[in-house]
């Protein structure tokens, strides 16, 4: 198998997702940091769309993370990412649909929130080029910070008394909600390396809501158990 290489962003919990799937199924790639702004034209030049993470192999293109992750159970289907039922893995694709098209583009109206209210001129040039780019309004970030409460809410009560969303291991609802859930509050460092301006934008107060500490403590346990060491850059 040809190497992999994928244009990810580091910080991006889309990123991190696909990541995960790389490192869980123990399958080498290189990686490429994609520019905000400065990189557009050339990720749109090389593949034909805007968007990150995107996989380049043997010469194909491969966007978006949950299609890296269906390629990544292709290529190795142990240690298995899905269970083996089709009612089964229908819920893991209720989770992942609802990680990925509502807690992460609510929680990412947050983060641009936080950026465009910035002091620091770098942090608000990125805000205003993604702002644009994912339709920020003030307005939007208010139905967002409603839309993240529901989420952590859902999450809160459905893991009481449990380990896995999905049966009782680890599937891909677990590493999509683990990874999405650090879009409005990262891991601590020994468990994600993060650099402190960035910690803070991403850091929504909601999240320090003691109802929502059983959920981020879940997450943490997801990755201390199967993420396989801190991640860095």
């Amino acid at each position: 198998m040809s190497t992999a290489k994928m244009i990810q962003l580091y910080p991006s919990p889309w990123s991190e997702r696909a990541r995960w799937g790389f490192a869980f199924k123990g399958i080498p790639y290189e990686k490429e940091e994609y520019q905000i702004g400065a990189g557009e034209e050339a990720l749109k030049k090389t593949t034909g769309q805007a968007q990150v993470p995107v996989l380049l192999v043997d010469g194909k293109v491969i966007p978006d993370s949950t299609n890296i992750l269906n390629w990544l159970e292709e290529q190795k289907p142990q240690p298995a990412l899905l269970p083996t039922s089709a009612k089964a893995r229908a819920e893991v694709m209720m989770w992942e649909e609802l990680m990925d098209w509502v807690l992460g583009p609510q929680g990412r109206l947050l983060i641009l929130g936080r950026f465009l209210r910035s002091g620091d001129p770098q942090l608000q040039q990125g805000g205003q080029f993604m702002g644009q780019k994912y339709q920020y309004s003030e307005y939007a970030e208010t139905h967002a910070r409603a839309a993240v409460e529901r989420i952590l809410t859902i999450l809160k009560y459905t893991l009481e008394g449990r380990t896995y969303l999905v049966g009782d291991t680890f599937t891909r609802a677990d590493l999509t909600t683990a990874s999405l859930l650090n879009v409005v509050n990262p891991p601590p460092d020994d468990l994600y390396a993060f650099p402190a301006p960035l910690r803070a934008m991403f850091s929504d107060p909601l999240t320090q809501d003691s109802r929502f500490a059983p959920v981020f403590a879940w997450r943490d346990h997801m990755y201390r158990k199967h993420r396989g060491g801190q991640v860095t850059p």
